[in-house]
């Protein structure tokens, strides 16, 4: 739904014409390609300043730059972004202290989770994402930033691509890739299972743009250990890739989250939950005696 007035705070008078300006245009731009079009040459009349803050029900602000058209597109105009995801924080925030946000962008969710948990890690690899970053969790003192690449092993140095006017697709390039200059940065490493501290069952959001087999691979013992993990499996890959992977480990069970929780047992069952190419699709996975999962159960069972 598109979110109330009184949810919505401006940096500017300005601010406030070009969102209203914004949501038109999302009703007018037949597909995404053009929406991005117009927020861009937008942006370029009223300058790259101007910000909206979403105030979560936390007490907390989210700042989206209004040249931003990944954040304009979902935050905004949809205003209730990713619900599936926020009923799963909501119900780990009273079984565990401790929320790892992988892939953090510019922190919608780590801002989010700073109201719910007594620790937030948040990690982005991408520079400029970072920053903005910094800026949305300057004032949370719960929120500890890291600014690395999470994979299977921590401390290794990879090739970083940032993609034009798509920071929310910024990944790890891909051997033997061909990428236009100036595109690309090093950065560092980081596993799962030296983040997570030991015998800490976290609440772990993993969203790495290809990267996430990696990244399992590097969270064999903090899975082991109880901690619940939201992972993307996009609907580009039919054979989803991260969920197949996830299903093969030994004593891991697999949830749909979108429409309440269902149990999946089987890549077909993960293949028709996925109806839009271009969309990522969340997913929960755990061991099958983790307590935390078994509280996450009982409360999507008794909301």
């Amino acid at each position: 739904m598109k979110p109330k007035n009184a949810q919505l705070s401006f940096s500017s008078r300005a601010a406030r014409v070009q969102y209203a300006l914004l949501m038109l245009l999302y009703r007018l731009a037949v597909n995404r390609y053009l929406f991005g079009i117009f927020a861009r040459n937008l942006a370029r009349l009223f300058g790259s300043d101007n910000a909206v803050f979403q105030n979560l029900d936390s007490g907390v602000r989210f700042k989206i730059y209004l040249d931003d058209t990944y954040w304009t597109r979902f935050a905004l105009f949809v205003g209730n972004y990713e619900p599936e995801v926020d009923q799963v924080l909501r119900a780990s925030a009273q079984h565990t202290d401790l929320f790892c946000d992988l892939g953090a962008n510019k922190g919608y969710w780590s801002v989010r989770a700073s109201g719910l948990f007594e620790n937030v890690h948040a990690v982005e690899a991408a520079s400029e994402t970072f920053k903005y970053l910094c800026e949305n969790t300057r004032s949370l003192n719960n929120v500890t930033l890291h600014k690395a690449a999470i994979h299977t092993h921590s401390g290794e140095v990879f090739t970083f691509v940032n993609t034009h006017n798509s920071h929310a697709s910024a990944r790890l390039a891909s051997r033997n890739e061909v990428i236009p200059p100036g595109s690309t940065e090093n950065v560092k490493t980081l596993s799962i299972d030296d983040l997570v501290p030991n015998n800490a069952a976290a609440l772990i959001k993993l969203d790495v743009e290809g990267a996430e087999i990696s990244a399992i691979n590097g969270a064999m013992r903090t899975l082991e250990e109880g901690s619940l993990l939201i992972y993307e499996d996009h609907g580009s890959d039919q054979t989803c890739g991260p969920s197949a992977h996830l299903l093969n480990l030994p004593n891991i069970s697999l949830y749909s989250i979108e429409n309440g929780l269902h149990q999946l047992t089987d890549i077909s069952e993960i293949q028709s939950a996925k109806t839009d190419r271009y969309k990522g699709y969340n997913f929960l996975a755990a061991r099958r005696d983790s307590p935390l999962l078994a509280a996450i159960i009982q409360d999507f069972a008794n909301p």
